[in-house]
């Protein structure tokens, strides 16, 4: 491990979704660290937590001249933590703008004169084709590509050109449905679980799991946000993380059908069997729901259409087969932190409820 004495500036790239929440969340406040965060975006007033983010740049990655001219303030940045993503209509479509973005966000460092030092790609479980159907499990970091497309190859590809080129070192990180709660991005399973069980009890209905009952049995896995974000200070400062890819997974793995009812007990509801739906359908009319229940029990106000992804957390709850990635080239490097991913996903729900995001 090599001990950095003076204060180190982090750049993090990819505003406040799950990912990045949960990396700002880690490092914010840690004296030997200083945060600035990079988004096309305004920052939100304040976290989730209730603090204070630290400072935000507001750029568009996907333009190059813009980034540059942004990131001209950004000249003593030693490290920077990428975890931008666009959406895009399907998975050819979205290679050459996330790997654009990474690119120009690398470049205008680099033109800016920044003294980079190790960059952070945080990538997923999309990397072992897990979005295509079943996969070779448990899923290791050394398995050969499948056939793309998939811009997480090509990210990756990218980001080895650029640090042959400039000098700096790097690691990328896999985690897999990460647990937390997010700001800016939609795209999160846990909010929409949350969302999902505060509706049912509303409505006075017992929680019913809504994916398919093959995806109600099978192995599955989560990494909780702040476990992520403790990965990313890990590989900016370890020797055993230069050059390598790790899976970060909490270190378990859980069944829907024993997860499901200590979340049903955590809402004071009861379950009943599962009832598989089409969430995108099911949600759709629950807007001026939720925002009655948002006047009523005080809550933050997040507006409807950025709470929730529908698709996403439809997706996620009918994947009807194991998921498992191997976290033990991780343990072996020296990060071992870990959590259960019960109490990761309760702790979780009682932080939501808490800083008023649901009832």
């Amino acid at each position: 491990m090599q001990e950095q004495t003076k204060q180190q500036h982090l750049v993090l790239a990819g505003g406040y979704g799950v990912v990045g929440t949960g990396v700002v969340g880690h490092f914010l406040g840690q004296a030997k660290w200083r945060l600035t965060t990079v988004g096309r975006t305004e920052a939100p007033s304040q976290l989730w937590d209730g603090r204070v983010p630290p400072t935000h740049l507001r750029a568009d990655l996907q333009d190059s001249d813009g980034v540059r001219e942004s990131f001209s303030n950004l000249s003593d940045a030693t490290a920077l933590a990428y975890c931008a993503y666009v959406e895009r209509e399907s998975m050819e479509a979205t290679i050459a703008p996330n790997v654009a973005m990474l690119a120009n966000a690398i470049d205008g460092l680099m033109s800016a004169g920044a003294p980079l030092r190790h960059v952070v790609l945080i990538g997923g479980g999309k990397s072992y084709g897990e979005h295509l159907g079943p996969y070779k499990t448990p899923a290791k970091e050394y398995d050969p590509r499948f056939m793309g497309p998939n811009f997480y190859n090509d990210q990756e590809d990218l980001l080895r050109g650029r640090a042959e080129r400039y000098g700096f070192s790097w690691t990328v990180l896999r985690p897999d449905a990460v647990w937390g709660p997010s700001i800016g991005s939609p795209m999160n399973l846990l909010q929409g679980i949350a969302v999902f069980a505060a509706i049912s009890k509303e409505l006075q209905v017992p929680l019913r799991f809504p994916g398919n009952l093959s995806a109600w049995r099978a192995l599955h896995q989560g990494t909780d946000a702040v476990l992520l974000g403790e990965a990313v200070e890990w590989a900016l400062g370890s020797d055993a993380a230069k050059g390598e890819v790790f899976n970060v997974i909490n270190g378990d793995q859980f069944r829907w059908e024993h997860l499901w009812p200590a979340i049903a007990e955590n809402f004071d509801l009861d379950t009943a069997p599962p009832q598989p739906m089409n969430l995108i359908h099911q949600m759709k009319d629950k807007a001026k729901l939720w925002q009655s229940m948002t006047e009523r029990y005080g809550l933050a106000g997040t507006p409807w259409e950025r709470l929730v992804a529908w698709p996403f957390v439809d997706a996620c709850l009918n994947l009807n087969y194991d998921l498992v990635q191997s976290t033990i080239k991780i343990r072996q490097a020296g990060f071992h932190s870990c959590r259960d991913t019960h109490d990761a996903v309760l702790g979780a729900l009682e932080n939501l409820r808490k800083h008023r995001i649901i009832p």
